[in-house]
């Protein structure tokens, strides 16, 4: 039952947002979808597969901490953005800044990927290529950053000019250079960052917008397979049948251990706390890391909690998503908070990109880490920070009307 009234609740809230709104592409909807969708999933055909239920008192958790950012998000637009409308005009002109500087992205982006590769030989050179995931490191990482901020301007250029077919080779080039380190999350936000930013460009419409999240979400399930069923092959240069179906059936269900296990695990998280101060240094952990870098102190945070929580009899997970880790490590007062105020500056952003077609990309770069949160708290890892302060800079470039153009020698 419990349940039931989530689903009608959240129901409720999507579409009370989606009018004012009137889009899918947004904070609360994405996030709000995401955790409907896979507690439903959970509690009504994971369970029968060995998975622990989400308890009551975990939904109902979720469920406040969602009305809590449907009611930052209907402030914004209310009080703060009240009375606005969308100016296509302007999103028309974000649009034309981005072909007006089409070689400057170029090759800004070309820097950052062959950054990348470097990173890529670094990695392969220290730990070998079957020990490389999250291993990057270095310079030539953090200028690797630079690509995937910039990727979803390649794609709207090419599709603004279909000839330039080397877009799309340099697209798949970094996408071969992200299935190779393996990571997951990296690969998941990147593509939902790609189809937000270009769904906010071309305002596509509900049935575009499920379409989309459609092939998303088809695309996800093989990359995923893709990362552990195919990467052996590779790396081992054969092809045993057997040994393939057997990584195919364990990709699928670490798939839906990957999916689910942030959510099964709230029912721990919800209801046990670490040391609050160790815990608050661990949701600030980017700031606090800089300022230790800067200052050369040391000792810097690690944001991996490091107690594992069953899911199932078999199986266990040290992630719970954003509510349910910052309740275990600060309680749901001080969690509370921190929602709140990252909901804002999120909000903030949204309602700027909306209204007034500013921070588009970093806005749908958002979104994108918004739709993962059910996973874990992203804002605790710098290579997402870096992204956003990237991607900043990138907007404020793009606005700035005293940059002039470099002389694009690929143009006729």
């Amino acid at each position: 039952m419990v349940e039931v009234l989530f689903l009608i609740v959240i129901c409720i809230l999507i579409r009370m947002e989606y009018k004012v709104y009137n889009t899918f592409l947004n904070p609360f909807i994405l996030i709000s979808s995401v955790y409907s969708l896979l507690i439903l999933v959970n509690n009504t055909i994971a369970v029968r597969l060995g998975f622990y239920e989400i308890d009551n008192s975990s939904i109902m958790y979720i469920m406040c901490f969602l009305i809590i950012i449907f009611l930052v998000s209907m402030f914004f637009n209310k009080v703060i953005y009240k009375k606005n409308v969308v100016v296509k005009d302007e999103i028309k002109q974000y649009g034309d800044n981005i072909v007006n500087k089409d070689f400057e992205i170029l090759i800004v982006f070309l820097i950052g990927l062959i950054a990348k590769c470097i990173s890529l030989i670094q990695c392969i050179q220290v730990y070998g290529i079957n020990n490389i995931k999250g291993k990057e490191f270095g310079i030539f990482a953090h200028i690797g950053s630079l690509a995937i901020v910039l990727v979803p301007y390649i794609l709207f250029l090419f599709l603004k000019n279909k000839n330039k077919f080397y877009y799309i080779i340099i697209i798949m080039v970094l996408y071969i250079n992200l299935f190779l380190f393996g990571g997951k999350y990296t690969i998941f936000i990147t593509t939902m960052y790609i189809l937000i930013f270009n769904g906010i460009m071309n305002d596509i419409s509900i049935k575009k917008s499920l379409k989309y999240f459609g092939i998303f979400g088809l695309g996800g399930i093989l990359s995923f397979v893709g990362i552990y069923a195919l990467k052996p092959i590779i790396l081992l240069g054969k092809y045993d049948k057997g040994e393939f179906l057997e990584s195919v059936g364990f990709s699928v269900k670490h798939f839906a251990m990957y999916l689910l296990s942030p959510l099964i695990s709230t029912n721990y998280y919800f209801n046990n706390r670490i040391d609050m101060g160790e815990g608050i240094m661990i949701m600030f952990t980017v700031p606090i890391n800089i300022i230790k870098a800067l200052f050369r102190t040391g000792k810097y945070i690690n944001p991996v909690i490091t107690e594992n929580v069953p899911i199932s009899n078999y199986q266990d997970t040290n992630v719970g998503g954003i509510f349910a880790e910052s309740v275990y490590e600060s309680g749901f007062l001080v969690a509370t908070i921190y929602i709140i105020v990252i909901f804002c500056i999120i909000y903030y952003f949204y309602n700027s990109s909306k209204y007034k077609a500013k921070n588009v990309a970093l806005t749908a770069y958002m979104l994108s880490v918004v739709t993962m949160l059910f996973f874990g708290n992203f804002f605790t890892v710098s290579g997402i920070f870096l992204n956003f302060i990237l991607l900043y800079v990138v907007e404020v470039i793009l606005r700035n009307k005293r940059f002039k153009y470099m002389k694009n020698p690929l143009k006729r």
